[in-house]
């Protein structure tokens, strides 16, 4: 053992230390005592280790007589995914497409309205039907977007055999001005079916708790400024912003649709 006093090595027997002369009798029993303490501590690690080295083996012979477990999509699960959105464009298509014949033939025929109430009337129609659609099928934005085009192009051309019909004139349209027309009624109706999809898209986005659309510009702002973690709030800023944006699509989409629906109809005042 080691001398208390001058560190120096002497016998565990000894009484004394015979480098400097010190009594060693009161301080015997204590280094005996930290003695026993320290091949304690010792071998409890060592049992700890070990114990902990069983365990880890254990989890390594497990490890390696698992069975892999390999995910896999089932192709029937795919295809039926993509029939029932087949399914949910007929169930929505063809009644927006009987609905806006039929708007056209009654609003105009039966009770012969001005022609800015069934532009109206006829844009208002595909909204609801691209909203439920999205709805349902989320994710689908240009393809239900494009199925919505052709069912207007669909029905403006049966609009056109209707009148075609009953008032004994050519269906396709005779002149620059017809065919203007015509393709605005057609890009209307299809930019209102996309408004309703777009709604039905970005509907989460509007039940999300947040800031209101005016604060953007504050969180912009903040965009610069490193908060108490040390980390720029520009990841915040831009989703609500995005936000904001996906607000403010469905607006403009409807907006447009509006605009090209009825900008005949002005012109004509004009």
């Amino acid at each position: 053992m080691r001398c208390p006093y001058c560190i120096s090595e002497i016998d565990d027997l000894a009484l004394a230390c015979p480098h400097c002369a010190h009594d060693l009798y009161l301080f015997k029993p204590l280094l005996e005592k930290i003695t026993q303490l320290e091949k304690a501590v010792a071998a409890g690690a060592e049992t700890r280790i070990a114990a902990l080295e069983a365990e880890v083996a254990a989890l390594k012979q497990a490890a390696a007589s698992a069975v892999p477990v390999q995910l896999a999509v089932e192709s029937g699960e795919v295809e039926g995914s993509r029939s029932d959105y087949a399914l949910a464009l007929l169930k929505t298509l063809l009644p927006a497409f009987a609905l806006l014949v039929a708007a056209h033939g009654v609003l105009l025929f039966v009770f012969d309205v001005k022609p800015l109430i069934l532009r109206v009337a006829t844009l208002l129609i595909p909204m609801p039907f691209g909203f439920l659609l999205a709805s349902h099928f989320a994710g689908r934005f240009w393809k239900s977007a494009g199925a919505g085009f052709v069912v207007s192009l669909a029905a403006v051309w049966a609009m056109l055999a209707v009148t075609a019909t009953i008032d004994k004139v050519p269906v396709l349209p005779q002149d620059g001005r017809d065919l203007r027309e015509t393709a605005e009624y057609v890009l209307g109706i299809g930019l209102a079916f996309a408004a309703g999809v777009m709604v039905g898209e970005f509907l989460p986005a509007f039940k999300e708790k947040g800031s209101p659309p005016h604060r953007v510009l504050l969180l912009v702002a903040r965009a610069v400024t490193p908060d108490e973690d040390g980390k720029l709030g520009i990841e915040k800023a831009g989703k609500k912003i995005d936000k904001l944006m996906k607000v403010a699509a469905p607006a403009a989409t409807a907006a447009a649709s509006l605009y090209a629906g009825i900008k005949s109809f002005f012109g004509d005042l004009g």
